[in-house]
């Protein structure tokens, strides 16, 4: 059985529990935003050029923010000794993680709800309780990217970052571990009725699948005229659900039912271009073909018959 890890209420001590766990960590500021951390960045590197941060010629924006998270204790001492308020910061995918990331003050319980009704109950992992009283579902990672924004108040955290207990949110709550304080590292995989359905299945496995793809409360609504009232979420469950050959068509589909909606304020245009994105970039469409898509979804002349 995994023994959980006590993590100090110190943030310098906490980082470097942390370190010495073999999580990989980094330094973010209050604001969320990582501190310039690459060697360009570093006054005692040998490769220190002096320059504006946002000057910085490494090539990521955030001047390699998490990507210079790292178990060195002797660095994350610095770090921590250098700025001893500095929340912890933790990349998802690289410390073998993916991430739930609920938000009630956007609206994450209700969208948990309608989640867990179409896929089924979630099952039991790490969890962590964020200083604005949202929670951090951690599982195991796929060996694959997962889409982004799933609805409103509840993202995917994959290839980005979370703030690690007792980090101090802008609330001035601190994040904590869910139960006695501890940090187990779950050990739960990703559940598969969330990846999309090219990978629901392997070879000689079959996986259990919803029964319904959509809420029954969802199914029901009608257009006037006939057409179901597609959701933000049923669009990118329909692009993750396309097959190979037909995404371009699906993600297009999904594109202009988003318009539609949005000219009807049934949905927020905002949140759906988000969502879709995410989708098709998990399903493998090239981010400049979907924005290209998505864009030219706007100017195509609306379709009430809504077939798929």
């Amino acid at each position: 059985m995994t023994v959980g890890i006590r993590i100090p209420a110190e943030l310098p001590a906490a980082a470097e529990t942390y370190a010495k766990a073999g999580i990989k960590v980094f330094r973010v500021r209050r604001n969320k935003t990582p501190y310039a951390n690459c060697a360009r960045c570093d006054r005692q590197s040998s490769l220190y050029v002096k320059h504006r941060p946002e000057d910085c010629q490494c090539g990521i924006p955030t001047c390699h923010g998490f990507h210079a998270a790292t178990t060195d204790l002797d660095l994350v001492r610095r770090w921590w000794r250098e700025e001893p308020d500095a929340n912890i910061g933790a990349p998802c995918k690289l410390n073998g993680w993916a991430v739930i990331d609920i938000d009630p003050r956007n609206g994450g319980r209700e969208s948990l709800q309608r989640l867990e009704k179409r896929v089924g109950v979630l099952p039991g992992t790490t969890t962590q309780l964020t200083g604005g009283d949202g929670l951090h579902i951690l599982y195991r990672s796929p060996d694959f990217d997962l889409p982004g924004l799933l609805g409103p108040g509840i993202d995917f955290k994959h290839n980005g970052y979370i703030l690690l207990a007792p980090s101090v949110h802008s609330s001035g709550s601190r994040y904590r571990w869910a139960g006695d304080g501890t940090y187990m590292a779950p050990e739960v995989d990703w559940p598969a009725a969330l990846l999309p359905r090219k990978q629901r299945r392997s070879p000689g496995t079959s996986l259990p699948r919803p029964r319904h793809r959509f809420p029954p409360q969802e199914r029901r609504q009608q257009r006037p005229g006939g057409g179901r009232l597609w959701t933000v979420a049923d669009l990118v469950q329909h692009v993750l659900d396309s097959h190979e050959g037909n995404r371009n068509n699906a993600f297009f589909f999904a594109a202009c039912r988003a318009h539609e909606l949005a000219d009807q304020s049934l949905v927020d245009l905002a949140e759906a271009e988000m969502g879709l994105l995410s989708a098709a970039s998990a399903v493998g469409l090239t981010d400049s073909e979907a924005r290209a898509s998505f864009d030219s979804a706007s100017t195509r002349p609306a379709d009430r018959g809504w077939v798929a």
